[in-house]
């Protein structure tokens, strides 16, 4: 069974935030976006181009990045931004889009809202980017309605079941297993694992949008296995200490704590809880169960966390990490978020390979017939986006730290039907 080693030092306590305010800009490129030269796409494995005889030198292809580089949600966004710049220089390197560089133009939202819509409005206005990549449910849901009447493309990070939908969001696309679909199979799992007994649950996220999402199905869809609510507790994506949430859930005494957040809150919650002596099992949505979270916590707190994973961690299974490598021996500290940053790296650039023009609606036609493996990076290996799902798979799978290392406990699982 294969297993992923996190090293941990006496002490470690949560990751500091970084402070740097990481701003790619590029070289001044036309105002419009460029068309696609004459002839088909070159020849490519997957998404990536076959090498060229000569690096691309067209007219760039740009591609806006709103994302918290720094700030709450560093541990996510970073790894995955070095593993896109890196993708890019390897494919600009190989002849880019028939002949075209891709400009990677970065804002650093910090994890703020504001920030994210100011940021928008600079890479959409200024730059013209057809498509932009966001992180956080609170910005896709602040930009949401601007995008839609800009008819730009936007992937978003956060894996709100909204984003899957083109009927109420048509340009947006999500990266993930929904968060709704992810709580349904937890809570599933949860009550296969029970046996049949009387189990109790509580649920632990931070009071904002993103938290918010799993709330409703935790509440509606526990009742309906007959799994029992007894708690909620609200813990701040940059918290460093939970100890009253902790001892509230002492008192409430659940069986499994399931948590919906990000590495400071999350880590912070099951810290916390150990700290107080709470025996419940607990389980944590994609964005609380990751290397940076599992390190923060503690090597010993940490031990028998489980985890719901819609991206791989690292192995030899993961036939992306190998084209990674390949491609790009110099990244270094590859983790779950650095494939995820590759994976949709992969799919951009596939999307442009078979667009008929770099325009928002032609990347929106070839992002809704996409088809392909991306050899382990999400659960099933196939990421597949059509005109009536902007979600790439549905399927889950569960992790567990045992002896200091990540260890998946199932092979891919559907949701269950709610």
């Amino acid at each position: 069974m294969r297993t992923v080693a996190l090293c941990f030092r006496d002490g470690q306590q949560l990751l500091a935030l970084f402070g740097t305010v990481a701003l790619l800009g590029a070289a001044c490129a036309p105002a419009a976006a460029p068309a696609p030269t004459s002839g088909g796409p070159p020849a490519a494995t997957g998404a990536t181009a076959a090498p060229a005889a000569k690096p691309a030198g067209g007219d760039p292809i740009k591609i806006g990045y709103v994302w918290g580089v720094t700030g709450a949600v560093a541990e996510i966004v970073r790894p995955a931004s070095e593993a896109t710049k890196a993708f890019w220089d390897d494919l600009n390197k190989k002849g880019g889009i028939k002949g075209h560089p891709v400009q990677m133009v970065e804002i650093d939202s910090k994890y703020q809202v504001p920030l994210a819509q100011e940021g928008y409005k600079k890479v959409t206005t200024d730059d013209k980017v057809p498509l932009v990549i966001l992180a956080s449910t609170g910005d896709t849901e602040a930009l949401a309605q601007q995008i839609g009447t800009d008819k730009i493309v936007a992937i978003t990070l956060s894996c709100d079941e909204k984003w899957s939908m083109p009927d109420k969001n048509p340009t947006i696309f999500t990266v993930c297993t929904t968060y709704q679909d992810q709580m349904s199979t937890a809570l599933k799992y949860i009550k296969d694992k029970s046996g049949g007994k009387d189990t109790k649950i509580a649920l632990s996220y931070p009071d904002i949008p993103f938290g918010q999402t799993i709330v409703a199905v935790g509440r509606d869809f526990s009742k309906s296995l007959g799994l029992t609510l007894v708690d909620e507790q609200k813990v701040g994506a940059a918290d460093v200490d939970a100890q009253s949430q902790a001892l509230n859930l002492k008192n409430s005494n659940p069986d499994y704590v399931i948590i919906q957040h990000v590495t400071g809150g999350a880590s912070a919650m099951v810290r916390s809880g150990k700290q107080v002596g709470l025996t419940s099992q607990f389980l944590g949505l994609n964005y609380a169960f990751d290397e940076p979270t599992v390190k923060a916590i503690g090597q010993q707190a940490a031990e028998g966390y489980i985890g719901v994973g819609p991206n791989a961690f690292p192995g030899p299974e993961v036939g992306m990490l190998a084209d990674m490598t390949a491609a790009a021996p110099n990244l270094t500290g590859v983790t779950m978020r650095s494939i995820q940053g590759w994976a949709i790296a992969t799919v951009v650039a596939d999307a442009l390979n078979r667009a008929t023009a770099y325009d928002s609606a032609s990347i929106l036609a070839a992002l809704q017939k996409t088809d392909i493996d991306v050899k382990g990076a999400i659960p099933g290996s196939k990421w597949t986006y059509t005109d009536t799902s902007h979600v790439p798979t549905r399927k889950s799978v569960f992790y567990q730290v045992k002896n200091g290392k990540i260890e998946k406990i199932t092979e891919p699982i559907d949701p269950p039907a709610r």
